[in-house]
């Protein structure tokens, strides 16, 4: 990702997901980019990081504890500052209703985890497109030069 200078622009992820083994996932397929990726095991805290600090994308199981990724997603869609950054599920299994339910909360692309290598860095590509935040892009000046 690069911002209209040409220079290298980071990518915030949110990960909402019960398993860390995501996490590892998503950061060995967007090894190539500049990707800052929080991590939170339960739909609650995703909610409530997603409400305090904007993302460039959030990926989220549908299954979590607390809150569902659907709640998550319809919550994120009305209360939180990333009412438009794309939203990834990512189930076990992707059956009719998670594809029913994903639609209708106007996800970017729904997957099963075992799929992630495969098509989440044609997403990101295709869907991501990072937006400036001034305080993030500081804070991570302000640590690469300390």
């Amino acid at each position: 990702m690069f911002n209209k200078n040409g220079l290298s622009r980071t990518i915030k992820i949110l990960v909402v997901h019960r398993q860390i083994m995501v996490v590892d996932q998503v950061k060995s397929v967007l090894q190539d980019n500049t990707a800052v990726v929080r991590f939170t095991d339960s739909g609650l805290d995703g909610l409530l990081t997603s409400r305090i600090e904007s993302f460039d994308l959030i990926i989220c199981g549908t299954d979590l504890p607390v809150i569902t990724g659907f709640e998550l997603v319809r919550s994120i869609r009305t209360n939180t500052v990333n009412k438009k950054t794309p939203v990834i599920f990512v189930a076990d299994q992707v059956d009719a209703k998670t594809e029913h339910l994903g639609n209708a909360l106007g996800v970017a692309a729904m997957f099963a985890t075992a799929e992630i290598g495969s098509k989440l860095a044609q997403i990101v590509s295709d869907s991501v497109k990072p937006q400036p935040d001034k305080t993030w892009d500081d804070l991570i000046h302000r640590t690469h030069h300390n």
